[in-house]
């Protein structure tokens, strides 16, 4: 498709009253611009008032590349830029900061419901769900959702006696995921006094824990894969406190990337707002 049939495309609601006029105004002399980059910037402008600021720099992206020798358009279109760029910045700023307020709450809702646990051994100390804390959690076969000092989810799985598994899954009995498989190796699987434990990274532990989370306050299936498998029945409150641990963690994570990216569009704001402040209206050039 050629350049003029994609501007075509995009000028459809705008161009027709626009380029009427501006047609007129071209014959009768008094206005040499060309009629489709007029509709283009007449079309952002429009866009930019009905608060449509994805069309409005699409259609000023238009201008820039279509109709280069259009200077007094251009400038035009550098001046309107700047404010468009700061109302749409504005609007991310505010559901941004929605969205995190709604995590921060999340997360206040469920830490009561977690346990910090570390002992003098531990570096790292973790959160758990109190309803899902066994002290003697190394010496059963079943797993444990723990959730970092930093906020990532987590799973830990035991088998005592060994059975050589390198991945898990769940299942509601209709639908079932599963980790990745992590071999031994030492460190993330390991053997311990008869048993092995299998450490899941954040990215291996998360298809788990959204699963529990849907099925929350379900009794589920956990499955023990390896050199042989062994299906092991959570109950209804095991399957809560897994949910509970991934639900914080992922407010927790949500609401500290949120704040992230509110620094991030505190400085695309800055900016706009300093390219409004040095642009200079055509009227005051003239003088």
């Amino acid at each position: 498709m050629k350049p003029a049939d994609t501007f075509h495309t995009i000028l459809a609601g705008c161009f027709p009253a626009v380029c009427a006029l501006s047609l007129m105004s071209a014959c009768s002399g008094s206005d040499k611009t060309d009629p489709e980059a007029r509709a283009l910037f007449d079309g952002a402008t429009t866009a930019y008032e009905n608060a449509d600021y994805s069309r409005a720099e699409l259609l000023l992206d238009s201008l820039r590349k279509a109709y280069p020798a259009e200077i007094k358009l251009q400038r035009e279109g550098m001046a309107l830029r700047p404010k468009v760029i700061e109302k749409a910045t504005l609007l991310k700023i505010s559901t941004n900061d929605s969205l995190m307020a709604i995590d921060k709450v999340e997360a206040e809702r469920l830490k009561p419901k977690l346990k910090w646990v570390k002992t003098p051994r531990m570096i790292e100390g973790y959160w758990v769900a109190s309803e899902g804390y066994n002290p003697s959690f190394m010496s059963t076969t079943a797993i444990q959702g723990r959730v970092s000092e930093i906020g990532e989810f987590y799973i830990v799985s035991s088998a005592k006696p060994s059975l050589g598994h390198t991945s898990i899954s769940l299942s509601d009995g209709r639908s079932k995921v599963s980790t990745p498989e992590v071999p031994y190796d030492g460190e993330s699987n390991y053997r311990i006094d008869g048993g092995e434990i299998i450490t899941f990274s954040p990215a291996q532990s998360d298809t788990i824990g959204g699963f529990a989370l849907a099925n929350s306050g379900k009794p589920l299936t956990l499955t023990f894969h390896g050199k042989s498998s062994r299906p092991v029945k959570l109950t209804a409150t095991q399957t809560t406190a897994l949910a509970d641990a991934y639900a914080y963690a992922r407010a927790v994570s949500r609401a500290r990337q949120l704040s992230v990216d509110r620094q991030r569009l505190e400085a695309t704001l800055q900016v706009a707002r300093d390219q409004i402040a040095r642009t200079v209206p055509d009227d005051e050039t003239e003088k």
